[in-house]
């Protein structure tokens, strides 16, 4: 390492490498800002992810979830939030609780029409 430092300071001398050289640099800063964008953009995603699922748990009805343990999952969505594995709480929810419930839980989406109808007045 020492040594290819010791190279660099003496190839600054005004050569046509210099040029090279500082174009390689910015093609590798290119390469780590954007893998560090990407990286930042897939974090944020995943925090509004977990967020969602938070919020989820925190309205769904208590009758939605097996067991009656929904103060569990909402204690392991923030602990995981908390300590950034959340994600995995959250996909792990997602399919165990509201994908099984459904959007509206276990209550129907619309009343049962018995087929009777009362005479208007």
């Amino acid at each position: 390492m020492l040594a290819l430092l010791a190279q660099t300071t003496n190839d600054l001398g005004g050569t046509a490498n210099d040029v090279t050289n500082s174009a390689a640099a910015g093609g590798i800063f290119a390469m780590i800002g954007s893998f560090f964008l990407i990286f930042l953009v897939i974090c944020l995603v995943l925090l509004a992810f977990n967020i969602w699922m938070i919020v989820d748990c925190a309205t769904r009805p208590e009758s939605d979830f097996a067991g009656n343990n929904k103060n569990m999952w909402l204690i392991l969505l923030i602990v995981g939030l908390i300590f950034s594995f959340g994600w995995i709480v959250g996909i792990i929810y997602f399919f165990a609780v509201k994908h099984k419930a459904g959007k509206g839980g276990n209550t129907p989406s619309k009343p049962t029409d018995t087929g009777t109808q009362t005479p208007a007045q």
